[in-house]
């Protein structure tokens, strides 16, 4: 049960972002994606979950073709958590982990009780039960990304691709998603996710895309991909990757 892509060119009509994205991601594996502000990640995750058409290229899961798949059908496979997401309506945080189950749950048709408690179940897994009955629109950015997160997981599908997931929390709720990336790799879950934090990449991913300029840079286990060479080509500047107490840690040389 694997995500394949192949030579897959990314963008906008005739915008090209990105092109030449080539792999294979195994189920129940981390793959974290980096590069600089603007390099594509975005637009990539975007495509691959079917916001945008692919320019060239080939997107499958299951060995099933995702460019012919129907939304509601790549809903049930696919949960996406955004960098950011505009609050306009005050949803309670409740109803708005509650929308993670719509392609469940169908046309006209009310959540069911099991709905409700794969959403308090989601909302107890990122810390924040205790919001659930509060508005989207009267919690910090910080607890807006939790609710998306715990969107997400409600919707129970197979692949989660989650865009800077920890871009905006605090230390300990950092610590907390990161846990959960854990918890569902263990799962079977696939997951991609993006990050500026080489650090984590190391800690939580299985497998390492470097972007650079839409162009894949490495991508390989993530000790191979992320090395002096290749992070400080990513990001101009240097750094050295290093082992301390066991852990592999970069460290910039400036």
């Amino acid at each position: 049960m694997t995500l394949e892509i192949r030579d897959l060119s990314f963008g906008y009509g005739a915008r090209v972002v990105g092109s030449g994205v080539d792999f294979v991601l195994p189920r129940g594996q981390v793959l974290a994606v980096l590069g600089g502000n603007g390099c594509g990640k975005t637009t990539l995750f975007r495509t691959i979950l079917g916001l945008l058409a692919p320019l060239e290229g080939f997107i499958a899961f299951k060995g099933r073709d995702l460019t012919r798949m129907t939304p509601p059908a790549r809903a049930k496979l696919f949960a996406y958590v955004p960098q950011q997401q505009a609050t306009a309506f005050a949803f309670t945080v409740t109803d708005a982990v509650l929308m993670g189950r719509a392609a469940n749950i169908g046309w006209f048709a009310q959540p069911a009780p099991t709905d409700r408690a794969l959403a308090a179940e989601a909302l107890e897994r990122v810390g924040i039960a205790r919001l659930a009955g509060r508005p989207m629109t009267e919690i910090s950015g910080g607890e807006r990304q939790l609710a998306l997160i715990a969107r997400a997981l409600a919707q129970g599908a197979d692949v989660l691709v989650l865009d800077e997931p920890t871009a905006n929390l605090d230390y300990g709720n950092k610590l907390r998603v990161l846990q959960e990336v854990e918890r569902l790799r263990g799962e079977g879950r696939t997951i991609l996710l993006s990050t500026h934090d080489p650090d984590h990449a190391l800690a939580h991913a299985d497998r390492a895309l470097l972007l650079a300029n839409g162009r894949m840079l490495a991508m390989a286990a993530v000790r191979d991909a992320l090395t002096d060479e290749t992070l400080t080509a990513l990001y101009g500047v240097p750094v050295r990757v290093t082992e301390v107490a066991g852990v592999r840690r970069v460290f910039p040389l400036v």
